[in-house]
């Protein structure tokens, strides 16, 4: 019996030991709000980019210029603050659909300019110059 307590003591004191040294000290420390909206942003920001580089075009346009979408999510995600910023504030300045828009309007005067000359009778508050 006195065996039995013995061998348990020891089983015991040997697994409290090895429990004290798996144990590590809990780190807290204050988390501002500005730290927890920066990096919500960043998140935010990282998702709206792959859900414009996950449009058809662009997804062939890559994948044309040998860049698969395995290493386009790779990239993004590797992508700091700042340079997520940087890319945010080029992406933008670049006119998206301003060729169309324009191309739209120069079709709309073209037809405009052909009713007035009688070659064409598209709008029907043109009356053609005779």
């Amino acid at each position: 019996m006195r065996n039995k307590q013995r061998s348990a003591a020891i089983i015991l004191s040997l697994l409290m030991a090895w429990m004290g040294l798996a144990a590590s000290g809990a780190s807290a420390a204050m988390v501002d709000t500005a730290s927890v909206i920066h990096d919500a942003s960043v998140s935010e920001q990282k998702a709206a980019l792959k859900d414009a580089l996950q449009r058809d075009d662009v997804r062939d346009r890559l994948m044309d210029l040998g860049v698969s979408p395995a290493d386009v999510d790779a990239r993004i995600n590797a992508l700091t603050a700042d340079e997520l910023a940087s890319l945010q504030a080029h992406m933008d300045d670049m006119p998206a659909g301003a060729g169309a828009v324009g191309l739209l309007a120069l079709l709309v005067l073209i037809f405009f300019i052909t009713d007035i000359l009688g070659v064409t009778d598209i709008f029907p508050f043109v009356n053609p110059a005779n």
